[in-house]
């Protein structure tokens, strides 16, 4: 991270937006942190500490949020869950794990076919009990019968959260959605599953209302951008600091939607409905 940090005091816009997706790499998998150095590598100059810490990647083995997910996938084994990953090399690598625990799965990605995406979900709901998806899982599909979700990559965009929440959540579903957030402590995705669920309990929100949130907020920036500045410009002792604030203002925002919400429903009473 300090490599990292070092690179963006001195960066231009577009190498910026190189070393955010540096981090959002290194936050999903050894293997997909891997690819993106690699990739960074071959674009910037690449001195001996960015190949050092290539080399650093490629000892690891295996990551400690795939090994989580490999003992909850052995602790329900029957139970359907869709699993959302973002980087394609972390859906490489989490397909030859599951695979190699004789754990019946299929895969859903932008890649395919509208053919082999509908076979995937069909047999996801009959036979498998594991769907393995990248962004575009189950868009457009009911996905109802499953009411676990594992977010193995933690968007920084809570909308995107929201989303894939929302793909199980939804008229039909029968059952209480869990939620299965991963992410290794210390990494800037714990920073935002925490200010998340602590400051506004995400996870509890009814869908649609983080937009509206967001929308509360008094910042030009997207939520991504602004977490990623308050990461990369505050120290290692700075950065709880740094977060405090940017969820004291999540929690602002919050209050004065609920403000808006409470307004809008005296106002327009039984004919007023949150979506």
């Amino acid at each position: 991270n300090c490599l990292v940090q070092e690179a963006y005091g001195v960066s231009s816009s577009p190498r910026r937006l190189s070393l955010r997706h540096l981090l959002v790499a290194a936050g999903s998998s050894p293997a997909a942190a891997q690819t993106a150095i690699g990739h960074f590598s071959d674009k910037h100059e690449s001195p001996e500490t960015w190949r050092v810490l290539l080399q650093r990647y490629q000892s690891v083995s295996s990551g400690c949020k795939e090994t989580a997910l490999l003992e909850f996938l052995r602790s329900c084994p029957l139970e359907k869950k869709i699993i959302f990953v973002h980087h394609r090399a972390t859906l490489e690598r989490l397909s030859h794990l599951i695979l190699s625990e004789g754990i019946p799965f299929v895969r859903f990605e932008g890649a395919m076919s509208g053919p082999e995406k509908d076979r995937s979900v069909a047999l996801f709901q009959q036979e498998v009990p594991v769907l393995l998806s990248t962004e575009s899982g189950g868009e457009g599909r009911n996905l109802q019968f499953c009411s676990t979700l594992v977010n193995f990559d933690l968007p920084w965009n809570p909308m995107m959260i929201e989303q894939r929440i929302g793909r199980l959540h939804r008229i039909g579903q029968s059952r209480e959605v869990f939620v299965l957030n991963l992410a290794v402590k210390g990494t800037l995705e714990e920073y935002i599953l925490k200010i998340l669920d602590e400051k506004i309990n995400m996870f509890e929100l009814v869908v649609g209302e983080i937009g509206a949130i967001l929308g509360e907020l008094e910042e030009e920036q997207e939520f991504g951008d602004w977490v990623f500045s308050a990461w990369m410009e505050a120290q290692d002792g700075d950065r709880h600091t740094a977060f405090e604030k940017l969820g004291s203002k999540l929690a602002q925002a919050q209050r004065k939607y609920e403000g808006v919400k409470v307004l809008d429903e005296e106002l327009f009473g039984d004919a007023f409905v949150t979506e």
